[in-house]
């Protein structure tokens, strides 16, 4: 279905006005052709007739067009608002940020400025709406997460331009530390640092009612993440009992880090991500 949904999507973007008023101007441009052949008479009656029906045409298409737009606000103002009825708001925006920055390298996504979603994703989010009893059709959802996204990054714009921008650089592995824990304590985490010589491994533990997530901090500049640190969180998170790793860097992580990552189910933080999350949460713009 997912898929079937994505060929439409594409297929809607051709405008069928622009082919039905081309070919309206060149049935009038024979009509005219004809009647100047038939007579001055005719040729002018002709001409009247017709400068009337494209008035007609135009002010119908006008009226035709307002019509279907406010059609469309009426109905995303409606999808909108059942998502906030049942409280559905974070977990949205977490799906977007989660989903939507090129942590997936399938290429069968749904597109919308720079994000990328996996169709199959979005099945999975149609799915878990209906189970709360929201029942929205791939179009719908569509429409929902443009919204949501276009609201992110209007909110970020505005943002990183009213903001003083930070450098990852100045920071040392200490101070990285610290400006996670401030980032998941603002986003409602009890956090503790978790960092010492000689330790198991894992930097931070975040808590939130049932999940107790294990933080691997890596403020790197020059180079990528590779598969020790998620071998690091996997071993952390058996240790401390956490029941989720993730892995957090100013930098990016290498293919067989995402893969292996992906094996093991640990959460990636790559850069852009944290920066996103920083300037939502901190309102701090970071480069």
């Amino acid at each position: 279905m997912a898929r079937y949904y994505k060929r439409r999507y594409k297929n809607y973007k051709e405008d069928d006005g622009v082919k039905f008023i081309s070919g309206l101007i060149v049935f009038f441009i024979v009509c005219l052709i004809l009647a100047y052949n038939a007579g001055t008479a005719t040729f002018f009656a002709t001409l009247a007739s017709e400068v009337g029906l494209i008035v007609l045409v135009i002010v119908g298409s006008e009226v035709l067009k307002k019509s279907k737009e406010n059609a469309r606000k009426a109905k995303v103002e409606n999808i909108l608002n059942t998502i906030q009825k049942a409280g559905l708001e974070e977990y949205i925006n977490n799906f977007i940020s989660r989903f939507g920055l090129g942590q997936e390298k399938n290429k069968n996504v749904w597109t919308r400025r720079n994000y990328k979603i996996s169709w199959d994703r979005i099945n999975d989010l149609k799915d878990f709406l209906y189970q709360k009893g929201i029942d929205f059709s791939f179009s719908e959802i569509c429409i929902l997460l443009a919204n949501y996204i276009d609201k992110k990054e209007f909110d970020l714009t505005v943002n990183s331009i009213s903001a003083t921008t930070n450098s990852f650089s100045k920071l040392s592995g200490s101070d990285f530390e610290h400006l996670l824990y401030r980032l998941y304590e603002t986003m409602g985490y009890s956090v503790l640092f978790n960092g010492k010589t000689g330790d198991q491994g894992g930097d931070l533990i975040a808590t939130k009612n049932q999940e107790r997530i294990l933080i691997q901090a890596k403020c790197y500049k020059d180079w990528s993440v590779g598969n020790s640190a998620i071998q690091e969180a996997v071993a952390a998170r058996n240790h401390y009992d956490c029941n989720k790793a993730m892995v957090i860097t100013t930098s990016v992580f290498t293919k067989e880090a995402m893969e292996l990552a992906k094996t093991n189910k640990v959460e990636l933080i790559p850069k852009e991500l944290l920066q996103k999350m920083l300037l939502d949460n901190l309102k701090e713009s970071w480069s």
